[in-house]
């Protein structure tokens, strides 16, 4: 039995067995949307926000969210004046790292799905593109459980395929809460 009480622990560790969370969580970020490679040459750094609907698989760690965001960036001269938004809606795991009696849980996670993308140019259409969104973060509970703070970094990337490619990419720097519902 002593032999096996390291595998106990370290299963402790990793996996969240406390039946009295709940298994539905409501996630609202906000941040700051950083835009990389040849995107940054196009526009200036943009704000996002977002909402996400968690499920808690039970037993493990894991958590499968559905995600709905909005971001949006003011392109540079000689553009300036238009703006370029996305609504991206994802879905995807998030495996958290629990570590008992701090309320600190890191996660890292990936989503994707479809984005819708366009600007406010008065010629403007709106296409729909692939994304996927790999991100890492973590999640302090406060107390009574009921309420964490969520920070995360999240890169996400789609490319416009309605006339010649063109690939989109930014980091996500977001915080936010998440609710137990």
């Amino acid at each position: 039995m002593k032999k096996l009480f390291p595998v106990f622990l370290l299963a402790a560790i990793l996996f969240n067995i406390n039946i009295a969370y709940s298994q539905i969580s409501l996630t609202l970020n906000g941040g700051i949307e950083m835009p990389t490679g040849n995107f940054s040459n196009l526009v200036n750094n943009g704000y996002g926000l977002s909402a996400s609907i968690g499920y808690s698989v039970p037993i493990i760690p894991l958590e499968i969210c559905l995600t709905a965001g909005y971001d949006n960036w003011a392109y540079k001269t000689p553009l300036s004046g238009i703006n370029m938004y996305s609504i991206p809606v994802t879905i995807g795991p998030k495996l958290f790292i629990n570590i008992p009696g701090i309320g600190f849980e890191p996660y890292i996670g990936i989503e994707a799905g479809v984005v819708s993308s366009s600007s406010t140019a008065s010629n403007a259409t709106s296409t729909k593109d692939f994304i996927y969104s790999p991100e890492i973060g973590f999640r302090y509970n406060l107390p009574l459980g009921l309420i964490a703070i969520d920070v995360n970094v999240k890169e996400s990337n789609f490319s416009d395929t309605s006339g010649p490619t063109q690939t989109y990419s930014w980091f996500g720097i977001n915080a936010g809460i998440a609710i137990s519902l």
